[in-house]
């Protein structure tokens, strides 16, 4: 009996055993299987005309078409994960997304924190006021406010041209553009291109004043570790691959009346 018993032991532990090996076994190919995908999540707002936004429903724009076709042509898929401009870097830094695609400036506060690839596109600023507005000229700009979007680079750059001028911050793109034509503020700034493809596709009441400022060179942005600093390697060798191929000159100019921003 005591002998029935103990070989009925063993027979219950080795069949614990094998299913644990096999739930371990289970589990490594499930790892494995998920880091075989080539995947990369961008963070975008998907409201930023013409950069980022939703066509019929789907996801487009100049930073979303050439993060696309950047992660593709490294054998990656591009995934995008929708947020607010001011709350893209914290989608990275908390680890939520891999990297972020929405005209992000490259600057050396930036870089600090953040690996960013080469750049993709290259632009200046500008301003936009009422068609209405008396002003002429980006030189008569003091006391007046301007609209910007919280986080964004315009902020420093609008401080450095002329400190007399007032700013108003919006969530987004759209919010700023609104409140000029509703004549909560004097004008809006943002780059030449943008200001113009937006007014025109929009048919806004809008002009742009004379005069550009503070060129930016925009990128994709990664997380400052191991991970984003090897990525950021793989997306520059798309940059330059597209950039040959004039495929980034194709989308810019699609998106920015025939304007090509992907050369300096």
């Amino acid at each position: 009996m005591k002998k029935n018993r103990l070989i009925g032991s063993i027979v219950v532990l080795l069949s614990l055993v094998l299913v644990l090996a096999g739930c371990a076994s289970n589990s490594g190919n499930k790892s494995s299987s998920n880091s075989s995908k080539k995947i990369v999540t961008f963070a975008t707002t998907g409201v930023s005309y013409p950069t980022s936004y939703k066509s019929n429903g789907k996801l487009t724009g100049f930073d979303v078409d050439v993060a696309t076709a950047a992660a593709k042509k490294i054998g990656y898929t591009a995934k995008f994960k929708t947020t607010s401009f001011d709350g893209l870097f914290g989608q990275l830094s908390s680890g939520k997304v891999d990297a972020v695609a929405n005209m992000v400036s490259i600057t050396p506060q930036r870089e600090r924190q953040y690996y960013f690839s080469k750049p993709y596109g290259y632009f200046t600023y500008a301003i936009a006021v009422s068609k209405k507005s008396k002003l002429t000229n980006i030189n008569q700009l003091s006391g007046k406010t301007l609209a910007v979007v919280t986080g964004s680079n315009q902020i420093e750059a609008i401080k450095a041209l002329n400190p007399k001028i007032k700013l108003r911050t919006f969530d987004d793109r759209d919010s700023a553009i609104n409140a000029v034509t509703t004549g909560q503020v004097d004008g809006y700034c943002h780059s030449s291109a943008i200001l113009a493809s937006t007014i025109k596709q929009k048919n806004l009441p809008l002009k742009i004043l004379k005069g550009r400022f503070d060129s930016q060179k925009v990128g994709f942005a990664f997380a400052k570790n191991a991970a984003g600093k090897k990525l950021a390697k793989k997306f520059n060798t798309a940059i330059d691959k597209l950039q040959r191929q004039g495929k980034i000159a194709k989308i810019s100019k699609q998106y920015f009346s025939g304007l090509d921003a992907s050369q300096k």
